[in-house]
């Protein structure tokens, strides 16, 4: 019976249409993803065929897996119910384990064949593309069968079983179809947001086994593979993977036989049918007896009827079983976010409303889309569905009451959801201790800003239903329309004017409101809801009454249907629609510019093409600058002269410059002695300067630089978030004109380089090029300067530059500020100007001053204490703080960063203000960051490195260091452990997408994962090897050494030379191993085991099998073993670790000599520990440091 009921539902489904319409849909998918380089699925440089990528399609693929399952699978299991041939079937002497296990299992295999079509369209696609030129040459690799067998045989076949079972039982128990649909709605849904909110290392070792599809065990096992790796490890059954594959191969086996109801037979209906007869007599005899007839008319207008009909299609939304089911994953998957990590180093924030309406925002949007597709479809169609049309139509109810109420109802229901939402969200403010709720922000974010977009959606897919002939393909156009949203982009159709109900971005910040972002949005709201009142009316004018008519006939009677006054508002939302389309037009191309992301791209093409032969044109060297500036925060607008004396370095005369214009500038101009613009290259924003007078070397004129910088009218997008209403913050690179050619402007990909024939990108001028050696990490035209600046803005702000005030004043609602530096300061400055609140302390005569939004004063005393703290031990160790003042301003979170300048540090409010500092087991966000920022003022303004390669290791990788201690000295080292495993996990991950190649430490070419993640690790490393003192001493000479110094500035070559100084040849090639290797070690505390009892001394015995390797790897991650020969730290612990509440857990620890293999240990130790650690503390690159740690 089994292997006859498996051979029949292959011969089944292999004559249903559906399952070739669905497998060509999956190999289509597959060949188009894997035959473009616009999908890199394992991250640059990663074949499209390789071992890795296939993995990943395969798990993608699975998740959309579960609706072929619900087609074959779950219908397979109710299509005898559904067709009420079940009794009969089981009125045979049939054995219904075999039958409906067999008939599991036949259509389990056919979703499998329908799946294999995933690595065929892989295989077919990838050689097609290659073929015509889609795909790069580079990005394709050998083709191997066991790089398409091994995610197949360990990903898609466990998924998919336990889909098939999942599914399985839900159809058997529900005998419907749309418990099915929801529940798959529900499933992914729920994964899409868990991966979301639980990626985070805190989450790691749950989501290994919690994971269905193996995602997570996936991810972990292959969390650090390097290019080389994904491009030729082929997937084994290993380790936690394995674990996590028994496990829900287990888990999906019992819930079929557990939940499959195999061994029951169908019970009769007959029983069913006679209480039905039983009751219908008895209802009719009532009826009989009671014949009296009421014909009074109730009386019922229009307006009365709208009201019934609406509260009677809202009850049929929200007592469904659909609409609650995916309502209550809705507010489950909002609470996740709610209490998950989700700041920097696993941090959490404080429950400001506008993070909460965020949160309200991202994790419903994908839900709103769904119940909006669904119910409008359902609403529009369930009276002829149920044969209940005719009967309805009947009614003398007004066609705008049918219309008019399932469209209320609908969005009645949306609304409900996010007031849910907003409740919720306030519950968990309150419990978090947030009592400032802004319920003017939630309603205007949600209401105007969120929900009216998806009301207009409504209406859409209203829309949809009424022009299509079923319910299914109005859905079908509503999920068509959905996609086109998202891709048409990439076919150049990116303004905001294409995407139906969309706007240009509205960000929100606690300083500066809603900004002048609200313009533009109130315009796009008008335009896309004029239209949307349009569709509307023509809906209800094509409103399907009475027997069935074709959209032909229904079109013709549109003009009877709607009346004169529907006629009347059509047109004036069309004339609405038309007028403010032509105003957003007006304002977004005419009056501003806005370029497309191809245009962008040829523009990048053009200007290496032309300029990039000049890029090595001596430029003139700023020296002194005198800044006037004019800021009028409420008009948006600036006006800045800067007075400059310049000079030529070089050793030749400069005769040209090209000079580039500043950003958002409206108006900008030149002047510098000798010289003149000759020629303006409106196309790129430049101009080329000529000095009929050659600047000579040594040789120090004078100039200005003058910028008008004001906005007319709104943007559609990459609106200037630097000068706003409160909180402008611009620096120099922004406000004024560049000189040189700029590589940031440069096509970085380097398969799009290809394409258009340029040549291999340079990142970074290579070290031992000592042309640069006279050039700062800043750029090419940036010196030491002589800086004063005179700033005005409106009255009640207050403007802050570097340097020193002079003096304060106010006339004529404008305030007054002239700064002055007593000393020279890296050409790298900026103009802040806001309304804001301020603290000050003196410590050790430096003046301490911290600008915050009055809502934000949570961190205010902690960043001081960072201050305070980092300014003492930068001063001990490495020599004095060269300013009398320092200053933290807080400014809008449109960008997330905190930038050191000299004595002066602007802060974003989306990091350090905010974050929620009461779980002393996290790491201490705000400390951290502000110490990092004030080692700057030693590392990267005393001391500044050559525009060559490595240079931010003398200015990041320093201060992550000096942070460090200042962290160590005022947490303790064992606190240090948890922010070294995030910086381990970051450099490990970093390194696993590098665009190019990795290079060592010390030639780091703007490579982040290198110079902060690395460097944290490294300088430990060293740290924890030399020894504070040393190491301290060899920085603060190396700093005594170049100190100010630009010619030349100095490089890590010169770094490393201080760091060797005074070290033996074997702390020499330790040295070399963090910075000029790609070292990686690979530590694991194999076996441990302690006595039970003691010794007659008062000893416990412990006993550690240590297992070590090391390698070197080159950029792209090839590994080749060394001899290991080095001391590393051993502990023991009388407590978790990770647990970082816990206290004096430390029972041991010592170095011990560890050699390449297996190393036993014994130790003597008067306490039983719990747990043994190899380089317990994370100052080691090791690949799987969670091995370190073993239990006992």
């Amino acid at each position: 019976m089994f292997f006859n009921m498996l051979a029949f539902e292959l011969r089944y489904f292999a004559r249903q249409p559906s399952f070739y319409v669905t497998s060509l849909i999956f190999f289509f998918m597959a060949f188009f993803i894997s035959s473009s380089s616009k999908f890199p699925l394992g991250g640059a440089n990663v074949h499209m065929n390789s071992p890795f990528s296939i993995m990943l399609l395969t798990v993608t693929f699975c998740t959309l897996a579960m609706f072929l399952v619900v087609n074959f699978v779950a219908s397979s299991a109710i299509r005898n119910s559904e067709s009420k041939m079940d009794e009969l079937v089981f009125s045979k002497p049939v054995n219904p384990l075999a039958y409906q296990s067999g008939r599991f299992f036949g259509a389990y295999l056919v979703v499998l064949v329908v799946f294999l079509t995933v690595p065929l369209g892989v295989f077919l696609g990838s050689q097609f593309g290659l073929l015509v030129g889609w795909l790069d040459s580079e990005l394709v690799g050998p083709n191997k069968f066991i790089y398409y067998a091994a995610p197949f045989l360990y990903l898609a076949i466990p998924s998919l079983l336990v889909l098939s079972a999942i599914f399985n039982s839900v159809a058997v128990y529900f005998k419907t179809m749309m418990a099915v649909y929801v529940t798959a709605v529900v499933i992914y849904i729920t994964y899409q947001l868990a991966s979301i909110y639980f990626d985070d290392l805190a989450f790691r070792n749950i989501v290994v086994y919690a994971d269905p599809f193996g995602l997570g065990s996936l991810i972990d096992l292959t969390r650090y593979w390097t290019v080389s790796d994904k491009n030729t490890e082929v997937l084994t059954l290993s380790g936690d993977f394995l674990i996590n594959r028994i496990l829900w191969v287990a888990i999906s086996l019992a819930m079929f036989f557990g939940l499959g109801k195999l061994g029951n037979r169908v019970v009769s209906k007959k029983q069913k049918k006679q209480f039905a007869v039983s009751t219908f007599v008895k209802n009719k005899q009532a009826a009989l007896i009671s014949s009296a007839k009421n014909y009074k008319s109730k009386g019922v207008n229009t307006q009365s009827q709208l009201v019934m009909r609406s509260l009677f299609e809202l009850k049929q939304v929200i007592l469904s079983a659909p609409f609650m089911i995916l309502a209550g994953v809705s507010i489950t998957m909002l609470l996740a976010p709610l209490f998950a990590p989700i700041g920097a180093y696993g941090t959490t924030d404080w429950p400001l409303t506008q993070n909460m309406v965020g949160i309200i925002q991202n994790s419903s949007a994908l839900f709103m889309f769904i119940i909006i597709a669904y119910y409008s479809a359902e609403l529009v169609w369930r009276e002829r569905h149920s044969g209940m049309g005719d009967i309805v139509d009947s009614f003398p109810v007004h066609n705008s009451v049918f219309w008019v109420s399932k469209i209320i109802a609908l969005i009645t229901a949306v609304c409900g959801l996010y007031l849910v939402g907003m409740m919720f969200t306030i519950a968990v403010q309150l419990f978090k201790g947030q009592f400032n709720l802004e319920l003017g922000q939630y309603l205007f974010r949600l209401g105007y800003l969120t929900l009216l977009p998806f009301i207009m959606m409504a209406i859409l897919a209203f829309f949809l239903q009424i022009i299509s002939p079923n319910k299914y393909i109005g859905m079908g156009l509503f999920i068509l329309y959905y996609i086109a949203q998202m891709v048409m982009g990439a076919y150049g159709f990116e303004h905001h004017m294409y995407h139906f109900s969309q706007s240009s971005s509205v960000p929100y910040s606690d300083i500066n409101g809603y900004g002048h972002f609200l313009q533009g949005a109130h315009w796009y709201t008008l335009y896309w809801g004029a239209l949307s009142v349009f569709l509307a009316i023509v809906g209800f004018a094509l409103w399907h009454r009475g027997p069935s008519q074709t959209l032909r006939t229904r079109l013709s009677l549109v003009r009877y249907n709607m009346s004169l006054k529907g006629q009347i508002a059509a047109v004036i939302s069309l004339l609405v629609f038309v007028g403010a389309g032509y105003n957003i037009y007006y304002n977004t191309r005419v009056i501003n510019e806005f370029v497309t992301s191809d245009d962008n791209e040829a523009l990048q093409v053009r200007y290496e093409q032309e300029f990039s032969q000049y890029k090595d044109l001596p430029l003139p060297i700023i020296t002194d600058v005198d800044l006037n500036i004019d800021i009028y925060p409420k008009k948006r607008a600036l006006n800045a002269v800067a007075k400059i004396k310049f000079t030529n370095t070089a050793n030749e005369p400069i005769t040209r410059v090209l000079i580039n214009e500043p950003s958002q500038s409206k108006s900008w101009d030149v002047k510098m002695a000798g010289g003149k613009i000759v020629e303006r290259l409106t196309d790129f924003g430049m101009v080329w300067f000529e000095f009929e007078q050659p600047l000579m070397p040594n040789e120090v004129r004078e100039g200005e630089l003058l910028v008008s910088r004001e906005h007319d009218g709104f943007v559609d997008r990459r609106s200037d978030t630097q000068l706003v209403h409160n909180g402008t913050f611009v620096n120099n690179g922004e406000l004024l004109p560049n000189f040189g050619y700029q590589k940031y402007f440069q096509i970085a990909d380097k398969y799009e380089r290809r394409k258009h024939d340029l040549p291999e990108l340079e990142r970074a001028h290579k070290l031992e090029d000592s042309r640069y050696y006279t050039q700062n990490e800043f750029g090419p035209a940036n010196g030491f300067i002589n800086y004063k600046a005179t700033v005005t803005t409106d009255e009640s702000q207050f403007a802050i530059t570097p340097g020193y005030l002079k003096s304060e004043s106010v006339k004529d609602g404008r305030r007054t500020f002239v700064y002055e530096m007593d000393a020279p300061i890296i050409n790298f400055y900026s103009v802040l100007s806001a309304e804001l609140e301020s603290k000050k302390v003196e410590h050790n005569g430096v003046n301490i001053e911290v600008y915050y939004h009055k809502d934000h004063a949570w961190n205010v005393d902690r960043m001081i204490e960072s201050v305070q703290d980092s300014i003492d031990y930068y001063t001990q160790a490495f020599g004095p703080y060269q300013h009398k003042q320092l200053r933290i301003i807080e400014f809008p979170k449109y960008r997330s960063f905190a930038q050191s300048f000299a004595n002066t540090v602007p802060y974003s409010e989306s990091i350090g203000f905010i974050t929620d500092l009461r779980d002393e087991n996290k790491v201490d966000l705000p400390y951290y960051v502000t110490a990092h920022e004030v080692a700057h003022q030693w590392w990267g303004h005393q001391v500044s490195g050559a525009n060559v390669e490595g240079s931010a290791v003398i200015s990041e990788t320093l201060s992550q260091y000096s942070a460090l201690m200042v962290l160590r000295k005022r947490f303790g080292a064992e606190k240090l452990r948890k922010f070294l495993k995030y910086e381990l996990d970051k450099y490990l991950m970093g390194r696993t997408g590098e665009a190019f190649e990795e290079m060592p430490l010390y030639k780091t070419q703007g490579q982040l994962y290198l110079h902060y993640n690395k460097g944290s690790v490294a300088m430990m490393a060293l740290y924890d090897r030399l020894g504070e003192k040393r190491l301290n001493a060899a920085l603060k000479a190396f700093l005594n050494e170049f100190k100010y110094q630009s010619t030349p500035y100095p490089t890590t070559l010169d770094l490393l030379s201080y760091l060797k100084r005074d070290a033996t040849q074997a702390e020499q090639r330790f040295i070399d191993d963090q910075f000029k290797y790609i070292t990686l070690y690979e530590l694991e505390m194999k076996e441990v085991s302690v006595t039970d009892d003691v010794d007659s001394e008062g000893f416990y015995t412990v006993t550690l099998s240590v297992e070590a390797t090391k390698q070197h790897a080159d950029g792209q991650g090839e590994e080749t073993e060394q001899p290991l020969d080095e001391l590393f730290d051993i502990a023991l612990f009388s407590d978790d670790p990770e647990n970082l509440l816990a206290e004096d857990f430390v029972i041991y620890s010592q170095k011990h000599q560890i050699v390449s293999g297996t190393n036993t240990i014994e130790l003597k130790v008067k306490e039983k520990p719990l747990f043994a650690g190899v380089d317990p503390y994370i100052k080691l690159v090791d690949k799987d440091s969670k091995n370190n740690l073993a239990k006992f």
